[in-house]
């Protein structure tokens, strides 16, 4: 039987295609709130349990801690995350969200959930249950494969 491929009918890789374009159609729905995907999950991490260290945020979005201590910056220069000074451990900072960044999680949530409209529509509830098992199997199979280089 012949392995099947992740490429599409125009030998695009289908995965990075639908990824980008849901992230281009997420970022023009969030440009209202000048906000970013990247840094919108930022929020959505820091509503959910405020007060993370900035290497337990990397962790969790999958990022490099660098990566994410740039998005704190642009968020912390417009109000919308604190930094501060880790108690049990003064070299790390923890970070906390304001009531403005909840304001934007809530428009987010919102706007995902038309994002999930718009991409599964025509899709039968059946087959999106079955694709969203078998994409959180390869995502584990991934990280798994990552875990042992």
């Amino acid at each position: 039987m012949a392995k099947k491929s992740s490429l599409s009918e125009d030998n695009n890789p289908i995965y990075q295609d639908i990824a980008r374009f849901r992230a281009i159609l997420f970022d023009a729905m969030l440009k209202p709130h000048d906000m970013t995907m990247s840094q919108g999950w930022v929020l959505v991490h820091l509503v959910r349990e405020n007060g993370l260290r900035q290497s337990d945020l990397a962790d969790r979005m999958d990022i490099a801690t660098v990566t994410t201590s740039k998005l704190i910056d642009r968020l912390e220069a417009r109000g919308y995350v604190e930094r501060r000074s880790d108690p049990e451990d003064r070299r790390s900072n923890r970070v906390y969200a304001s009531e403005a960044a909840k304001d934007v999680v809530r428009a987010m949530t919102k706007i995902i959930y038309e994002v999930d409209e718009i991409a599964n529509a025509g899709i039968p509830e059946k087959d999106l249950e079955t694709t969203l098992r078998v994409l959180q199997r390869m995502k584990g199979n991934l990280k798994d494969a990552l875990a042992q280089r």
